[in-house]
């Protein structure tokens, strides 16, 4: 029998609409023993958050915060830190790329542990995603900060190809800098903590029922806001050193879990 164009277009959409349907559907995922996020900071000193000025770091900076730990942001010049200075934030100047700026900044103070959320926008160039992270790492060795968490992104080491393919393919360039950046704290001899999200969406959206995994085949959606708990969650418990994790949220694995996406 002859397929018509009508057909061949019609058996093309049903695959389509049972993809949609079926994708993100995922079995369930065990979580990492991970201790309740603490309600009073004890850390024994301030935290530095390296991307603290907008997106997930400035969700992580309200997190620690609002239950008392001191926090420095090392901020580009140009930056608006406003919104950090009302939540009494204490602000450093500099450049991540600048590797002396970096090491003057954790000179001048003694900290008990640095957060980077470093990325990159498609129109970043240099993009820190590697060198700018390497810079932070060489700087806390150096001042003897020994404790640092890094969020990268599924798609990097042993989760390659667990991301979505349309992210794969545009996003490259930037899981390639961020996998080097996983390899090169591994290799430290910091105290790490590796954290990978998967689709990011904006701050704001009811709490997820979300948690840390070892599972590398985990993959879903999570809110910035949400995350920002899961990060500091690890960055209190010490089964978290020398880990690395998916974010997860069994709420949102589904493709259409995508219209709750957006920039804050």
């Amino acid at each position: 029998m002859k397929l018509t164009k009508a057909k061949i277009f019609l058996g093309a959409l049903v695959v389509l609409i049972v993809g949609l349907l079926v994708s993100g559907i995922a079995p369930d995922r065990t979580p990492a023993p991970i201790a309740p996020l603490a309600q009073h900071g004890n850390l024994g000193g301030p935290v530095i958050v390296i991307g603290g000025t907008r997106g997930t770091g400035f969700e992580i900076v309200k997190v620690l915060r609002k239950r008392g730990d001191a926090v420095t942001v090392l901020a580009r010049p140009t930056s608006n830190t406003t919104e950090l200075e009302k939540l009494g934030v204490r602000i450093v100047r500099g450049n991540a790329m600048n590797a002396a700026e970096v090491r003057a900044v954790f000179t001048a103070d003694k900290y008990a542990a640095v957060i980077s959320t470093l990325g990159t926008t498609g129109k970043d160039r240099p993009r820190p995603d590697f060198e700018g992270n390497k810079n932070v790492f060489d700087a806390a060795k150096a001042s003897g900060t020994r404790r640092v968490l890094l969020l990268t992104t599924i798609g990097c080491g042993n989760s390659a190809g667990v991301e979505p393919w349309i992210a794969g393919r545009f996003l490259k360039e930037i899981i390639a800098l961020k996998n080097q950046a996983e390899d090169y704290l591994r290799g430290s001899g910091l105290d790490y903590t590796i954290i990978r999200p998967g689709g990011l969406l904006k701050s704001g959206l009811p709490p997820g029922a979300v948690f840390l995994t070892e599972d590398v085949q985990a993959f879903s959606w999570i809110s910035r806001s949400d995350l920002a708990v899961l990060v500091v969650q690890a960055l209190d418990d010490p089964q978290a050193v020398n880990k690395v994790y998916h974010a997860y949220d069994p709420g949102r694995t589904r493709f259409w879990n995508m219209k709750d996406a957006g920039k804050e």
